[in-house]
């Protein structure tokens, strides 16, 4: 099964990965990153849910998302260049474990006091529509993408880290309209989840229309 990997970092970390798979210790098996990763998410949410104390926990959080990034893109890469491979076992626990770590994140944004539970959760949802739409492409068309117009978790965490540096940097204020608080980081995530939600209905679309065409030719 091919996989799709097309973003504007997915170049600079596949680089970071080949470095990284052949230096990495034999006790660094896929299972162990595996849970890595997991560990990286469950600090993320303690970081999260601890800036209601000081927003100084945000450096917790961001050093919990570089985990999740090592573990999550690693296990699979060290099962492969190690030729270790398990397809299904290794498939089935990587996206199941990913549901459970992306809930994890995105659940600390929403118990943090910088962005407001039901942005952080509508964005969390528009972000698993768009897995979903990943796995069933996989189904009709065999190949499996990581990135979903040329945007994947390590963009994804990578923007939360740029945010987190922006709050840590400039604050993050908080205003009031019509009776409504938010601060500039519920605008920021409420357009991501926005473009979640566009990108997953234009994607339905089209492809639906390519595969009823496809399966409507005479044969």
């Amino acid at each position: 099964m091919r996989r799709i990997l097309n973003s504007p970092l997915s170049a600079m970390e596949q680089v970071a990965i080949g470095w990284l798979i052949v230096r990495l210790p034999a006790w660094a098996s896929p299972d162990r990153l595996t849970a890595i990763g997991i560990a990286g998410a469950v600090i993320t949410f303690v970081g999260y849910f601890l800036g209601a104390a000081s927003v100084h926990f945000l450096w917790l959080a961001n050093l919990g998302l570089v985990i999740h990034w090592f573990g999550d893109s690693l296990d699979g890469s060290v099962a492969r260049h190690r030729q270790i491979e398990r397809p299904r076992y290794g498939f089935f626990i990587d996206q199941n474990l990913d549901v459970l770590g992306n809930l994890l994140i995105g659940g600390g944004l929403a118990l943090s006091p910088f962005v407001r539970a039901e942005t952080a959760f509508c964005s969390l949802f528009g972000y698993q529509m768009l897995a979903i739409y990943s796995l069933t492409r996989m189904v009709v068309d065999k190949s499996f993408r990581v990135t979903i117009l040329q945007l994947g978790p390590t963009e994804i965490r990578a923007l939360l880290i740029l945010m987190n540096l922006l709050i840590l940097a400039f604050g993050a204020p908080v205003w009031t309209i019509a009776g409504v608080t938010f601060t500039w980081c519920d605008v920021a995530v409420g357009l991501l989840a926005l473009g979640f939600l566009c990108a997953f209905l234009y994607l339905v679309a089209i492809n639906a229309k390519r595969l009823r065409d496809e399966d409507e030719k005479p044969r």
